[in-house]
């Protein structure tokens, strides 16, 4: 497929951003200056850039607690997006959630779950307002392999097929629940699309490392949900280059495999060789904004870390509302 400049320049620039911020949030924990822990999504950015690139405004978004940086990629600022994370009252729920449960519904952002896929009926019921109105958008569904397995998402997948409702299934299956392989627990290898006929659903599967191929998959699933013709899945397959969390030791995997995906399978790296093979970016270009998005992070979070915290008064302010 060919593609205008424009395109390609949005897309690269989403996705060094998120790889980038992503990176970030890394070091921020290790320096312990993040409560909580980290999930980090490193490797995975082509799969969320690719799929949402395919957005429009008025469209649903449930994000997964990997990669958190998708939030911002829908609309999140920095200054609030670094906020939550850090616990201070900038952040989008004034600190309270933290980085695993950040939501912005201004930008359509329903919230995340720490009971992974447990919620998954949250952007079904968003589909039925989108149906109510009668607009053409979109409510995404992000989930990792490991949380696809669970009875709540067959559930959502179930009423919104009944109902033909606008949902887009999405399953970021990068090869590990936690510490289980995917081949250990399911009897499909494609955990949510080789299972979508039993919801008469439309699949596809697509290589997550790569934007374009992720994009065009995404593209004739998400033109078909916004035609009217019910729900559809799209699961992307790509690899987790670190652990489940930051910390984690990963004993259950070949380090020797974990290499070899991080130096093959690099969607950022990968990319931009093939933007500068056909002269739309250069490395001097590529380094230029590197380095300005880090400053723009890096204000952000010395804006963040410079605003109050709760106060132990202020904690259960909005439980209710």
């Amino acid at each position: 497929m060919k593609y205008e400049n424009d395109f390609l320049l949005k897309i690269h620039k989403e996705l060094l951003e998120m790889r980038l911020l992503e990176a970030k949030m890394v070091d921020l924990y290790a320096e312990s200056r993040v409560p909580g822990h980290i999930h980090s999504g490193m490797g995975q950015e082509a799969a969320f850039v690719g799929v949402l690139a395919t957005r429009k405004p008025g469209d649903y978004f449930k994000l997964a607690h990997r990669v958190v940086s998708s939030s911002y990629l829908v609309g999140d600022p920095l200054d609030t997006f670094f906020g939550e994370i850090l616990a201070k009252k900038t952040g989008n729920s004034g600190g309270r959630g933290g980085i695993n449960h950040t939501g912005r519904l201004c930008d359509g952002v329903l919230g995340m779950s720490g009971t992974l896929g447990c919620d998954a009926a949250i952007p079904v019921g968003a589909a039925m307002t989108i149906e109510a109105e009668g607009r053409d958008n979109v409510a995404f569904f992000f989930a990792g392999d490991g949380a696809t397995n669970r009875g709540p998402v067959y559930e959502a997948m179930t009423l919104a097929a009944d109902w033909k409702l606008p949902v887009v299934f999405v399953c970021i299956n990068n090869g590990f629940g936690i510490s289980t392989p995917t081949e250990y627990s399911s009897p499909v290898p494609n955990v949510m699309a080789d299972k979508a006929a039993g919801f008469n659903m439309p699949s596809v599967v697509v290589d997550g490392t790569n934007v374009l191929e992720t994009y065009e998959g995404a593209s004739k699933i998400v033109e078909g949900v916004r035609a009217g013709n019910g729900p559809a899945v799209i699961e992307c397959k790509c690899y987790r280059w670190r652990g489940h969390f930051e910390g984690d030791q990963c004993a259950y995997r070949d380090g020797a495999v974990t290499q070899m995906n991080m130096e093959e399978k690099d969607c950022v790296k990968n990319f931009e060789k093939d933007l500068m093979d056909q002269g739309v970016l250069t490395a001097d270009q590529i380094a230029e904004m590197r380095e300005s998005f880090d400053k723009e992070m890096e204000a952000s979070i010395a804006h963040a870390e410079a605003a109050p915290e709760m106060t132990a008064d202020e904690i259960f302010d909005y439980l209710y509302v």
